[in-house]
């Protein structure tokens, strides 16, 4: 099956297909919680990744798993788990 195709925007304001991007994660986390900068926002991103990776972690688990305050972790294991079912899990 050939790999969908993405759209020119999202060439710039998403990541490729299968891979992440902690810097576009960071972005698009920082629109939920407007209040993290853009460094701390990254470091959050870039834990959530590994975790989702090395212990396949999402949703729920991967938010108790994160180990932060409820509303913080809840938002950052929405934008880790959004990205692998957008750019991972497209078949």
């Amino acid at each position: 099956m050939d790999p969908r195709s993405y759209t020119s925007g999202e060439r710039v304001f998403g990541p490729p297909n299968g891979t992440f991007d902690a810097d576009w994660a960071a972005t698009a986390l920082r629109s939920m919680r407007p209040e993290l900068d853009h460094p701390t926002s990254v470091r959050l991103m870039e834990r959530a990744w590994e975790l989702l990776r090395s212990r396949g972690l999402r949703d729920e688990t991967l938010t108790n798993a994160l180990d932060l305050e409820p509303g913080l972790a809840a938002a950052v294991s929405a934008v880790a788990t959004e990205t692998a079912q957008l750019y991972l899990d497209r078949n």
